[in-house]
């Protein structure tokens, strides 16, 4: 996304920051930004997609892993932030056991390719 727009504590965007550089050794910009651009070979690498808010770091991680490179495009875009209500702090929450579920289950296999 061009302009930051946040809406919580940043705990859940760190989290994908640091389970993508920890899984795979990718630095990454907007690790949970909900655009992916893959070719269909990466995307095959990628198949079966995680689960729920978890997918773009699974989709991330398997990637690199396979031996594809990223890149980032800064795009246009806004952001809908949730803000600091109860129903943000529940959708981030929903994200975080999401993006632990994809981190613990990659934990074991793959392993680093960088």
């Amino acid at each position: 996304f061009s302009r930051r727009v946040g809406g919580g504590f940043g705990i859940a965007l760190g989290f994908a920051h640091r389970a993508i550089r920890s899984l795979c050794g990718a630095e990454t910009t907007a690790p949970i930004s909900g655009q992916r651009a893959l070719r269909v070979e990466a995307l095959r690498a990628t198949l079966p997609f995680a689960r729920g808010f978890g997918m773009e770091i699974g989709i991330t991680v398997d990637a690199v892993r396979a031996g594809y490179r990223l890149r980032e495009y800064e795009l246009d875009l806004e952001h809908r932030a949730t803000g600091r209500s109860l129903a943000g702090f529940l959708h981030r929450g929903r994200q975080l056991s999401d993006f632990a579920r994809v981190y613990l289950s990659r934990m074991g296999r793959g392993g680093r390719r960088r």
